[in-house]
């Protein structure tokens, strides 16, 4: 009751200061847990389809049933063209969907085939209920990954994931690495242990980190979204005026935030899975990475790619490297990028880079996993 009375209280403050809505939104919504949003299906597929219109590769959009019953949006980028070539799968971070790939989709498919899709719980596929306890809610995800996996029939891939997605992608390859020929993360959430209260570090972690974590951790991330009912589009464009930004050179409009918008207010569900995820203090994974990664299997590398400005510093990935070894990881920090370092100039250059390694190593032998 007190997460629904606060809720209130901020969307009547937005009402007061007037946040308008976008021009894809219309009179027409649904109700999302109890609020009345100007989003529904029609309202994200229209988005979606919007988002993707702009790409120039052999796009095929569909969706995927698992056998646990969950419908999965999976986009396939020039299927069959190169099958000599290992494909690559992107799995996007939390809030976002296939279409937020848009900036890297036909530079990464010029030369392999590129799979893409919305983790279940977010974008168009389904939005089951996820368990409130962390290592059954990784487990969830993993097993829905793994499911869509075999769905596709892909016995060997390139796996790349950004922020939670990273996160998700490095527990897979925990659990199933004889599919995993290359490992990327892009500016992965998860890595890193929780600090010590008291330290210099705890004490010096901005503050508006350590609110946003704290509410994140207690509440559903996004409701204040649909709380804010008819202003929520709106609010969606000036709380993100980043991503606005970083997709502005292929949609001069709202487009890309109207997306994400209608992504996101709809019945919460992968959102509930990563506050699951979180430790309740400052947004730190309960079973953080580092702590694990020593389970990555010999003779699988590790790419880091990061961004100079994010907020996620590059530090675990050093760790990491330290760990397995240098000869196994890779660590790229890009200038100027910030946590979405897949929309940053240099990025597509960093992966399609670990990705011709790849398939140079295969060419020599088969047999071996990954590039040196």
């Amino acid at each position: 009751m007190q997460c629904r009375s606060g809720l209130l209280v901020a969307a009547s403050a937005l009402a007061a200061i007037g946040l308008g809505s976008m021009s894809s939104s219309s009179n027409s919504g649904t109700r999302t847990g109890g609020w009345w949003v100007p989003s529904s299906d029609g309202h994200l597929e229209d988005a979606e389809h919007k988002v993707l219109s702009v790409l120039k590769s052999d796009v095929e959009v569909s969706f995927v049933e698992l056998d646990n019953g969950h419908r999965v949006r999976t986009m396939v980028v020039n299927r069959g063209q190169f099958p000599d070539k290992e494909p690559l799968v992107l799995v996007h971070g939390f809030a976002a969907a296939i279409g937020t790939w848009a900036k890297n989709i036909d530079e990464l498919a010029e030369k392999r085939t590129v799979y893409a899709l919305d983790q279940v719980g977010f974008g168009r596929s389904d939005r089951p209920e996820f368990s409130t306890e962390p290592d059954e809610a990784e487990e969830q995800f993993v097993e829905n990954l793994e499911q869509w996996r075999a769905k596709m029939e892909l016995d060997s891939f390139i796996l790349l994931g950004h922020s939670l997605g990273g996160f998700i992608s490095l527990s897979y390859t925990f659990k199933y690495p004889g599919f995993v020929k290359h490992l990327i993360l892009a500016d992965p959430w998860g890595m890193a242990v929780r600090p010590v209260e008291g330290t210099e570090f705890e004490r010096t972690y901005p503050i508006r980190y350590k609110f946003f974590s704290f509410v994140g951790a207690r509440v559903s991330p996004l409701g204040i979204l649909r709380a804010a009912g008819p202003f929520g589009p709106g609010l969606m464009q000036r709380a993100r005026p980043d991503l606005q930004r970083v997709f502005s050179d292929l949609y001069p409009d709202t487009t890309m935030l109207e997306y994400m918008y209608h992504c996101n207010a709809q019945q919460p569900s992968g959102e509930l899975a990563m506050k699951s995820l979180m430790s309740k203090n400052m947004g730190f994974a309960t079973n953080p990475m580092l702590e694990r990664i020593g389970d990555v299997p010999d003779g699988l590398n590790v790419s880091f790619i990061y961004g100079e400005r994010s907020w996620n510093d590059s530090v675990p990935g050093e760790k990491t490297r330290e760990i397995l070894g240098k000869s196994r990881v890779d660590v790229t920090v890009l200038p100027d990028a910030n946590h979405h370092v897949y929309g940053f100039d240099g990025f597509n250059q960093v992966v399609n880079e670990h990705c011709r390694q790849v398939d140079v190593t295969q060419s020599v032998s088969p047999h071996l996993p990954t590039c040196q």
